[in-house]
């Protein structure tokens, strides 16, 4: 079985690799927009505060990913790694990066 890859597609698969997905592009199967970031930094960084038992000053953003499936922030808090996604209703949900 041949499988055949686009350029822009071995693009998107490499800088997801390397843990950066440039904000604002104009692949429109991607959400994330610096608005709906902005937005969700806050309750974001405060549920992976009250997660970890640390303080939100504790708590950095390591990187904004657009995805198919919305927005997502990644966390670095209490010493352990997060992820934090935007939901439909305008709810965030932080979860391990290890949680499937």
């Amino acid at each position: 079985m041949k499988t055949t890859q686009t350029i822009a597609g071995l693009f998107a698969a490499s800088a997801l690799l390397a843990g950066c997905v440039e904000t604002g592009g104009s692949d429109p199967a991607l959400s994330g927009t610096d608005a709906q970031f902005d937005t969700m930094t806050g309750p974001c960084i405060a549920q992976a505060a009250t997660l970890t038992g640390t303080s939100a000053s504790s708590v950095s953003i390591l990187d904004r990913i657009q995805t198919g499936g919305g927005p997502i922030l990644t966390l670095m808090a209490g010493g352990s790694k997060y992820t934090c996604r935007l939901e439909a209703n305008g709810s965030v949900t932080v979860f391990s990066e290890y949680a499937n």
